[in-house]
């Protein structure tokens, strides 16, 4: 097979998984609907999920709130036993805010499908793979639509 006919593939398979999560789109959002926290609740805990630890001074400053704003968005994700707040063992005065399993699972059920398959992933596949994953994406895809009200 030539490369062109690898790149045919991998533009099939690419519109077969795009296709198939315009089916689950409005699955992917329930998470989101049956949530009950706050827009700034989910920024302030994706933020401590993409630092793996914070601070409330550095989570006011990102989301663009005062100090007492932060101490009341952590409030509210610690009683939710999402966050936990440790003290900084090189300064006691500052405090450490990390995600508990709970809140990395919030977190994850809002954002874990992913849109595109990343290039570089694909093309270490060979030619009887793409062949295999088109034809298993397109049977996924047929059986979405038959689930689909």
């Amino acid at each position: 097979m030539t490369d062109q006919t690898r790149d045919q593939l991998i533009a099939e398979l690419a519109d077969l998984h795009r296709r198939l999560g315009e089916e689950f789109f409005a699955s992917r959002l329930r998470p989101l609907l049956e949530t009950d926290l706050t827009v700034q609740q989910l920024r302030a805990l994706a933020l401590v999920q993409v630092d793996r630890e914070s601070t409330p001074q550095r989570l006011a400053e990102a989301l663009g709130v005062s100090a007492a704003t932060v101490s009341g968005i952590l409030d509210r994700l610690t009683a939710a036993g999402m966050t936990v707040r440790t003290q900084d063992p090189a300064d006691g005065r500052v405090r450490r805010v990390t995600s508990t399993e709970k809140g990395t699972e919030a977190i994850r059920r809002l954002v874990a499908h992913d849109e595109e398959l990343p290039p570089d992933l694909l093309a270490l596949l060979s030619v009887d793979d793409l062949h295999a994953l088109i034809r298993g994406t397109g049977a996924l895809l047929r059986a979405a639509r038959k689930l689909a009200p």
